[in-house]
C-alpha cells in the first residue's frame, strides 16, 4: 500500500474519532453493578430525533442538522452515543452538547427532526464490543432483562441501543443496551 493511501486512511480514522470522540460519560454516573450490568443515574440532556416511516436513512438527516443544516446554519459538535429506540416508532436520537440545556438549540430546517429534553432517570446497561446487529442486540437484551428479573428489578421495557463509535473505527468499539428502571434498587 502506498504512503499516500496510508496517510488518507489515517486521516479518515482521526477525523472520525474526533467527530465521534466526544464520548461524554459525564451524562451518567454508575451507582451499582450487578454481574456485567451497570445501574446508572443519567443526567438530563437535550436531544434531537428523527423518524420517517418512508425512510431508513435517519443518521443522514440528523448529521445534516449538526453539520449546519439548521435554520441558523450553526455547526454542533457530534456527541456519542447515537441511540436507536427499540420501542415506539424506533427513531434515532443524537444527544446534543450540554450547552443546549441552557441555550436554545438551532431550529431544524427538516420538520421531522424533533428537539426535546430527557429528564434524569435510572437505567440499567449492558456493554458489548464490535459492530452491532439485530442478533447481538437480541442476545444482549435477553441477558440484561434476565439479570434484572433474577434481581427483582422492574423496568419500563423501553429498550435502546447505544452506539458510541464511528463506523470507521474498527477496534475498541463500544455498544450498549439500556432500559429504564421503574422499581427501587
Amino acid at each position: 500500500m502506498s504512503k499516500t493511501k496510508i496517510m488518507i486512511i489515517t486521516l479518515i480514522l482521526l477525523i472520525s474519532n474526533f467527530l465521534y470522540g466526544q464520548n461524554d460519560n459525564q451524562h451518567y454516573k454508575t451507582i451499582k453493578k450487578i454481574n456485567n450490568i451497570e445501574i446508572r443515574e443519567y443526567n438530563e440532556s437535550m436531544n434531537i430525533s428523527y423518524y420517517d416511516s418512508k425512510s431508513e436513512n435517519y443518521f443522514r438527516y440528523l448529521a445534516n442538522y449538526i453539520f449546519g443544516g439548521n435554520v441558523q446554519n450553526e455547526k454542533i459538535s457530534m456527541t456519542s452515543p447515537v441511540t436507536m429506540r427499540q420501542y415506539g416508532n424506533g427513531e434515532m436520537i443524537f444527544r446534543l452538547p450540554n450547552k443546549f440545556l441552557n441555550e436554545k438549540a438551532p431550529d431544524p430546517q427538516n420538520k421531522k427532526i424533533k428537539i426535546f429534553k430527557l429528564e434524569p432517570k435510572i437505567k440499567a446497561a449492558i456493554k458489548y464490543s464490535g459492530y452491532t446487529n439485530s442478533k447481538i442486540e437480541k442476545r444482549k437484551t435477553e441477558e440484561l432483562l434476565q439479570v434484572l428479573m433474577n434481581n427483582k428489578i422492574e423496568h419500563k421495557n423501553d429498550i435502546e441501543v447505544d452506539v458510541f463509535n464511528s463506523p470507521f473505527q474498527f477496534i475498541n468499539r463500544r455498544n450498549e443496551i439500556t432500559v429504564t428502571i421503574s422499581s427501587d434498587i
